[in-house]
């Protein structure tokens, strides 16, 4: 480019990138949160609505529940059983080998729910994630995901 080789346009061209790349990751979240909430039951049969949980406590707790299950089988290292706890439309985005390829293996060690709150049928779970680096130990980080209810169950917005 030939800009670049100009001081003066370096920096600014820089920030357009990081601009252009933050840009993809919304567009890519909201086309994701859009497929999940809109995905149809697989093979294209009608379902019953089933009830949606009454109070938000009920919600948040079955939210709580899900997480929780969800990173016990990552713990264990049940990539299969974690697989399926994602939305129809994170499935359909994601295939399960990709899905396996993206989670780190032999690394995860614990999980505390910190706090789930929910706005209607989206629902976003903070997570205390304790796990080993080859190079350290029991690094403890915090993990946002974000879940929808679908009927009376809550799935994982795989993505985020």
């Amino acid at each position: 480019m030939v800009f670049g080789t100009f001081s003066y346009f370096g920096p600014f061209f820089r920030f357009l990138v990081a601009i252009a790349r933050r840009s993809c990751r919304v567009v890519a979240t909201s086309t994701l949160v859009g497929l999940a909430a809109c995905a149809s039951v697989p093979g294209g049969g009608e379902r019953a609505p089933a009830a949606l949980p009454s109070t938000a406590e009920a919600r948040q707790a079955l939210v709580k529940q899900r997480a929780e299950a969800r990173w016990e089988l990552l713990i264990k290292g049940d990539f299969d059983g974690a697989y399926q706890f994602m939305s129809a439309g994170s499935r359909e985005t994601t295939s399960l080998e990709r899905f396996k390829a993206n989670i780190r293996h032999n690394a995860f060690r614990a999980i505390k729910t910190e706090s789930v709150t929910c706005d209607g049928d989206a629902c976003t779970v903070r997570l205390a994630l304790t796990y080993d680096h080859s190079s350290m130990k029991g690094i403890v980080t915090a993990v946002m995901e974000s879940w929808i209810i679908d009927g009376s169950q809550a799935w994982y917005v795989f993505g985020r």
